[in-house]
């Protein structure tokens, strides 16, 4: 990215943001790098010291962004020249801003932003996906994994088998979460429980769970935001309106379903159980208990063989829908996973995967239908340009 000239440093109560035309570099309240942008290039730091960078013009459409993960070398390259671009804007600024953050980001090495890998994989298991709404949020791993666990699709939670967290072992991982953050959890937008589908979890345990956080955690939950979870729609008598009542009442407003599709033919070709049915009478049930709902959706899924039915049904189970102002329903585009069982599938199936292409064309005739859902808002969403 190109040097930036003549930079000038503004403090904010979440930390530093120095700018020189159209470039952005934010630090935190801490002094460490978050992010820059040059208008055309972001390159986002994430909690375990991971760097991912995209190339996009604003205006361009997602499927045209670039998503590449830094290496070690580049990572501290763009550290270091931020950090000594911080260091020339705050020269031009007044005290007591200019010594205070001299000092605060004097501390911050390139080895030292590195030991927050370390200390982030001793807290978590790999937060291996959110929904872009939680990509600030204080990610509490109540149980690890997914209860399901075989999607075609899917290598999320692979590593890892599926766990709900006893007392002592969430107690513990809510003492690490706290260590871990320090003051940063004041800059952070919410909760969100993980892992993959969290409300799998017997009632009672989400709702003691959810007061082992607030005891943590303190008085940053009540002013945090958003409670936030994944939800799955094939365990239909997991959780009836009462309970999702009860949840709801304990602080938890929001639920991200991986609907995938609304079309019954595609779900068995992903493996993802249940019939687009019982997924409306989940959402149905969640928006009773009064929970507001992101749907995602898995645009391109199962090729051309499948992509005309796809739509028309997904439209017709979203248009069952008792959507309401503040829901959104995600459009993602697919991404073919590494494994080979996918693609063996597709071939066998007669289809093939969308050139990159056909998959913006696509995106944007699943926009064009799909309008009609308001009041809920329809956006995109790229599971590439996750970085927690």
């Amino acid at each position: 990215m190109p040097e930036l000239a003549r930079p000038r440093a503004q403090e904010s109560r979440h930390g530093l943001r120095v700018t020189a035309g159209s470039s952005v570099t934010v630090f935190d309240r801490t002094g460490r790098f978050l992010w820059l942008s040059d208008g055309k290039t972001v390159i986002r730091r994430g909690l375990d010291n991971r760097f991912v960078r995209v190339d996009a013009h604003p205006s361009a459409h997602p499927v045209d962004r670039q998503y590449r993960r830094l290496t070690e070398t580049e990572a501290q390259s763009t550290v270091e020249a931020a950090y000594e671009n911080a260091r020339r804007a705050l020269a031009n600024e007044l005290e007591p801003t200019r010594s205070r953050w001299q000092e605060r980001l004097a501390s911050w090495t390139w080895d030292r932003l590195a030991e927050d890998g370390p200390r982030f994989r001793a807290v978590y298991r790999p937060v291996s996906i959110l929904p872009p709404d939680a990509y600030r949020t204080v990610v509490v791993q109540i149980a690890e994994g997914c209860s399901y666990n075989r999607c075609l699709f899917c290598d999320f939670y692979r590593d890892r088998p599926f766990h709900i967290k006893n007392q002592e072992e969430l107690d513990r991982h809510l003492r690490e979460i706290r260590a871990f953050f320090g003051e940063r959890l004041m800059d952070r937008t919410g909760v969100f429980l993980g892992d993959g589908n969290a409300l799998v979890i017997p009632t009672r345990r989400i709702l003691s769970g959810i007061e082992q956080i607030r005891s943590h955690l303190g008085d940053w939950v009540e002013a945090s935001g958003e409670w936030s979870t994944f939800m799955d729609t094939f365990h239909s008598d997991t959780k009836d309106v009462e309970e999702l009542a009860a949840v709801r009442r304990a602080g938890l407003s929001t639920v991200y379903i991986g609907l995938e599709s609304g079309d019954d033919e595609l779900r068995a070709f992903l493996d993802k159980p249940g019939k687009a049915a019982e997924a409306i009478r989940v959402i149905e049930r969640c928006k009773e208990a009064g929970m507001r709902v992101g749907v995602i959706l898995l645009v391109g899924a199962g090729g051309h063989r499948f992509a005309d039915q796809h739509l028309e049904h997904t439209a017709e189970t979203l248009a069952a829908l008792p959507l309401t102002e503040g829901d959104v329903v995600y459009l993602s585009p697919f991404v073919d996973p590494p494994h080979p069982a996918y693609r063996e599938r597709l071939l066998a199936a007669g289809s093939a995967s969308m050139t990159r292409d056909e998959l913006k064309a696509e995106l944007n005739r699943w926009m064009r239908t799909l309008s009609f859902v308001k009041p809920a808002k329809v956006t995109f969403y790229n599971i590439q340009e996750h970085l927690y």
